[in-house]
């Protein structure tokens, strides 16, 4: 197994504190983090449709090609 160090902040460390002590079924931070990183690596992608309009949105956002929802 490989070992990954990871610097957060204090205010962080002190949430996964809290957060282990309301979930007591992760024994410690590392088998948190684990199941987190696992949980972000097996969720499903994007598509390319998305992604496309994703970006097409933000470009007009950028250039102010938007309507405010009120004059919708």
């Amino acid at each position: 197994m490989s070992t990954l160090n990871v610097k957060i902040p204090d205010e962080m460390e002190d949430d996964l504190e809290t957060f282990l002590e309301d979930h007591p079924h992760y024994l410690n931070k590392s088998e948190l983090a684990r199941d987190a990183l696992r949980h972000l690596l097996d969720s499903p992608r994007l598509s390319q449709r998305t992604l496309a309009d994703d970006r097409l949105s933000r470009e007009q956002i950028d250039a102010g090609d938007v309507v405010a929802l009120d004059d919708v």
